[in-house]
């Protein structure tokens, strides 16, 4: 949840100060991945219908062998957002340049062809599909082409388009489109779009849509967190045409970032529908919305980013329980819970390689936000990246 927090604000202010028109220059950059060894600690649950973490063991770190494919990221080090991509070893960093800048919140598509990622400045934003190189950037949709645009009020401020999602066929885009007033004060609504830029599709309202979006294994339906579909900060389903919106938690209180399993059964997602707003646990339910479970009733504070390992056996997720925002990671199930980091710092953001053998994440605990991996039991932690800007948003390629 704090990372939907950071993207906001750094949309806004983005959206206030926006960088050059042009950029043609490639770059290799200077990072260099460094092997670290903070602590690492294993947490081993309860067996019970709630399973209660406790520490028990430390985790020996070992080096990385290898790679496991190619991290793409938006990074800071040209003074405004651009996207970078590198191999999951540290090496092979390159600047994904073109006449397109500033550039962030890069999606791969399924076969790794194409990077999607979004523009924004004081007055539009955009919509963009791109070669995995960088060339041939291809506009799909400006923010002036959606019907709210022209019922703007004088004090609009800027516009951004953020958590780009291809469907698993490769034939659409779904993404978020907003705008922010006085920099800060803002409202959305989630769309999808044919990757040729043909039939958007936006969900009924333009109201408070503050979710990522989430892709149906077989790419015919979305999830999301919006007031649309009749209540307040819920799960809401819709077929990708836009037809049959429906709400699947129908809760008083907020369920957000739900995340589907890679068989399509179930859906993962943060709730604090049994406490409070200041605690958000991880739970499971149907697709339908049926039997939610709490997988994590004894951790505390704003906790999110949930991830289905690609085998869809484990979770991967960001909670705040030890003070600051820390990523686990768990069985399906909930059971054997156990820290990948463990310092004191801010980490978050984890994404899982293809092959679930490694986790990329960022993290600020060297004094600005930086990407690393980690092997998913724990082991090989490196620093992928190393400058004075923040790198951000790591995505790994197909």
């Amino acid at each position: 949840m704090k990372k939907i927090l950071i993207i906001f604000l750094l949309v806004s202010v983005m959206g206030c100060s926006p960088g050059p028109e042009n950029s043609t220059t490639d770059s290799s950059g200077d990072d260099q991945a460094t092997n670290l060894a903070p602590e690492q600690t294993a947490i081993s649950p309860t067996l019970t219908s709630t399973p209660e973490p406790t520490l028990t063991t430390t985790i020996a770190l070992t080096a990385i062998g290898g790679g496991a494919g190619r991290i793409a990221f938006t990074s800071e080090r040209d003074g405004y957002p651009e996207i970078y991509v590198i191999n999951a070893d540290g090496s092979g960093l390159v600047k994904l340049a073109n006449n397109i800048t500033p550039k962030s919140d890069p999606a791969w598509s399924p076969d790794g062809s194409k990077i999607a990622f979004g523009f924004s400045s004081d007055d539009s934003a955009s919509l963009y599909v791109m070669n995995a190189d960088g060339s041939d950037p291809t506009k799909l949709i400006d923010t002036k082409g959606f019907s709210s645009y022209s019922q703007l009020t004088p004090d609009w401020r800027s516009f951004s388009i953020s958590y780009l999602t291809w469907s698993p066929d490769g034939s659409k885009i779904a993404f978020r489109y907003s705008y922010y007033v006085n920099c800060c004060s803002g409202r959305s609504t989630i769309n999808v779009i044919n990757v040729d830029g043909s039939n958007l599709v936006s969900v009924k309202g333009f109201g408070y849509d503050n979710s990522t979006v989430a892709w149906s294994f077989d790419s015919q339906k979305i999830a999301f967190v919006s007031e649309s579909c009749g209540g307040r900060w819920d799960i809401c389903v819709m077929n990708a045409d836009g037809a049959n919106l429906i709400n699947l938690t129908n809760n008083v209180v907020g369920d957000w970032e739900p995340r589907w399993s890679p068989d399509g059964k179930k859906i993962v997602f943060s709730s604090s529908r049994n406490l409070n707003y200041g605690n958000y646990n991880m739970y499971v339910m149907n697709a339908d919305g049926t039997d939610p479970i709490n997988l994590t009733p004894r951790l505390r504070g704003w906790g999110g980013d949930p991830q289905w390992s690609p085998d869809g056996r484990k979770i991967v997720f960001v909670s705040p329980d030890d003070g600051d925002d820390e990523i686990y990671l768990m069985n399906s199930d909930g059971t054997d819970l156990i820290y990948l980091t463990n310092n004191q710092a801010v980490d978050s953001n984890p994404i899982w390689s293809p092959d679930g053998s490694k986790i990329a994440f960022e993290s600020d605990r060297d004094g600005n936000l930086e990407i690393y991996v980690v092997n998913a039991d724990g082991s090989g932690l490196i620093r992928l990246t190393n400058n004075d800007a923040n790198d951000y948003s790591p995505v790994w390629s197909p």
